[in-house]
């Protein structure tokens, strides 16, 4: 019995993460390619929940013998897998600041080249 109002319990609030990640995708809060991830922990974690042998039959496949050992590894396993996401998605977004301060600072010096050009021309 408490197991079945834990399992609809979890049910619940994972729907509901589900539909809060394509609403936040939806208003363009949230990009698609951050998302996914997300989306797919969620979609896998309903199976896990709607299919009781799922994480079972993983762990068995994958030689772990015990399923809380398969969730700590998974668990580990995403959160190296959205660092890793987050750190290049830093990378790029260093390389553009860089190289748009670059861009106006270039702007800058040859709007006040053009300032003096036009007083000495006057």
């Amino acid at each position: 019995m408490e197991t079945t109002r834990i399992k609809v319990f979890i049910f619940i609030i994972l729907v509901v993460a589900l539909i809060g990640i394509l609403r936040f995708i939806q208003k363009k809060e949230l990009q698609l390619k951050y998302a996914l991830i997300w989306i797919l922990v969620d979609v896998l974690m309903i199976i896990a929940v709607l299919i009781p042998g799922f994480l079972m039959h993983i762990s068995s496949l994958l030689g772990v013998y015990s399923v809380t050992n398969m969730l700590f590894f998974l668990g580990i396993m995403f959160t190296l897998a959205i660092i890793f996401s987050l750190t290049v998605a830093l990378s790029r977004a260093s390389d553009r600041i860089r190289k748009l301060s670059q861009q106006i600072a270039l702007n800058e010096y040859d709007n006040k080249k053009t300032e003096v050009e036009v007083k000495e021309d006057e």
